[in-house]
């Protein structure tokens, strides 16, 4: 149900390919600061709030990366919706290349 120009529709593809390339460095970071907040709950306190923080930690983690998951593909599938293009489009490079030419005009 895009309701975009074409060229709203390619920078929202674009957009959203750049952010899901990045999902996996913040999940990457989100997990060292679990277990690094987690550590000092150990060194400071008992085991088992250590433990706890962890796993609300990883709980908060897992929702967040989820969410952002779905959020991307639904800002992907709107994008190729206001293109006009297949929603089974796959971002290969001579894809990229049409999608940046579009932003560009």
């Amino acid at each position: 149900m895009g309701t975009g120009t074409k060229r709203e529709g390619a920078q929202r593809v674009l957009d959203a390919h750049r952010s899901r390339a990045n999902l996996q460095r913040r999940l990457i970071g989100g997990v060292v600061g679990a277990v690094a907040i987690s550590g000092g709950i150990l060194a400071l306190t008992r085991w088992e709030f250590a433990l706890a923080a962890l796993l609300i930690f990883g709980l908060l983690i897992q929702f967040a990366h989820e969410r952002m998951s779905t959020i991307l593909d639904a800002h992907h599938l709107n994008g190729l919706n206001d293109l006009g293009w297949d929603p089974e489009t796959t971002l290969d490079e001579r894809t990229l290349t049409a999608l940046e030419s579009i932003v560009q005009r």
